[in-house]
């Protein structure tokens, strides 16, 4: 296999471990439906289980992000128009979400959704971060981050430009 062959299938890699395991384990979160955290211990386990796909899709998503700058920058693809689309995309829509995706899940939410299944009663701000964490930002992520992935995948295997630069 190329070194290209070998970064590219690093970079897909990446990209499937950033997006499916994440998902997956938010649907099988959702489908306990446990607003009330008091589905018992397979409802902790599943969250628990939930928190740490989180923490893999976010080692995932740097390696996507390292293997994607050391393809663009060994194969001298900066400056080409649909990269320049494709990391603006990267930049201004994903790596915000991926931020506070980082800040809620791995430490609001994991740690309040922890207190929760102990029976510690939550603060209303731990309340409140598990409500936007699992509601509002979850639904815009829902419905941004599908038709941006799709929007990246085009401009990455047609190696074309959406818009004219």
């Amino acid at each position: 296999m190329s070194d290209y062959g070998l970064l590219k299938l690093i970079h897909i890699g990446s990209l499937i471990l950033w997006l499916g395991p994440a998902l997956g384990a938010w649907l099988v979160l959702r489908a306990l439906d446990d607003k009330n955290f008091s589905g018992g211990a397979v409802a902790a386990k599943v969250s628990r289980m939930f928190y740490i796909t989180v923490i893999i899709e976010h080692v995932a998503f740097v390696g996507l992000l390292t293997s994607g700058f050391y393809l663009a920058h060994t194969y001298h693809f900066f400056g080409s128009p649909w990269l320049t689309q494709k990391l603006a995309i990267v930049l201004l829509i994903i790596v915000p979400l991926e931020v506070v995706d980082i800040i809620l899940g791995n430490w609001l939410a994991s740690t309040a959704s922890q207190k929760a299944y102990a029976g510690i009663v939550l603060t209303s701000w731990e309340r409140r971060g598990l409500e936007i964490y699992h509601g509002a930002f979850t639904k815009i992520a829902l419905l941004v981050l599908p038709i941006a992935v799709l929007l990246i995948l085009y401009l990455a295997t047609s190696k074309t430009a959406i818009l004219p630069i």
